[in-house]
């Protein structure tokens, strides 16, 4: 009896600790690629969308990339919105691409299929001001990482461990 119940214990504490250690969640991940610091883990349901909204640091006019999740775990830049077609922005579209202007007076590239396995940003100490958006919140990037720093933006399956480790931003699924 006394033998059952230890093999049943043994086989329930490995159950738990495979959910703990084992990656089961896929996240939006964004972590520093320069220093150690805790990652920030984003909830991104597969159906929905999400950008990057900054400041061009020449023009000063704001700049929105938005992506989706593939289902390779890749991330997939669908639309460009920005409001001046000044140096380090593009004045028409490539390919499949619709190059439009949108209601409010800015230039929109539409019908974008860029795929990406991570996209990497350094963190704007002036002007830039990076945000990740998603579901009608702005998380503002200077808040979890080091202005002027290198962060790695990509999806990626994480343990119960490696959340309770980072720094998780509330989201929904």
């Amino acid at each position: 009896m006394k033998r059952k119940y230890m093999l049943w214990s043994a086989l329930l504490f490995l159950i738990l600790t495979s959910f703990i250690f084992l990656p089961l969640q896929t996240f939006l991940v964004i972590e520093p690629r320069e220093y150690e610091d805790k990652p920030a883990y984003f909830s991104i349901s597969k159906d929905q969308s999400f950008s990057i909204l900054y400041t061009h640091s020449i023009h000063l006019s704001e700049v929105e990339e938005i992506y989706r999740q593939t289902p390779a775990n890749n991330i997939r830049q669908t639309k460009l919105l920005y409001e001046d077609t000044a140096i380090g922005m593009p004045s028409d579209a490539e390919g499949r691409e619709v190059f439009s202007r949108t209601k409010d007076g800015r230039y929109a590239i539409s019908n974008m299929d860029r795929e990406f396995p991570f996209i990497d940003i350094q963190i704007g100490q002036v002007v830039a001001n990076h945000r990740l958006v998603y579901d009608g919140e702005v998380y503002p990037l200077k808040e979890y990482f080091k202005e002027g720093s290198i962060v790695r933006m990509h999806f990626k399956k994480v343990s119960l461990f490696s959340q309770w480790k980072g720094v998780i931003v509330v989201g929904k699924r």
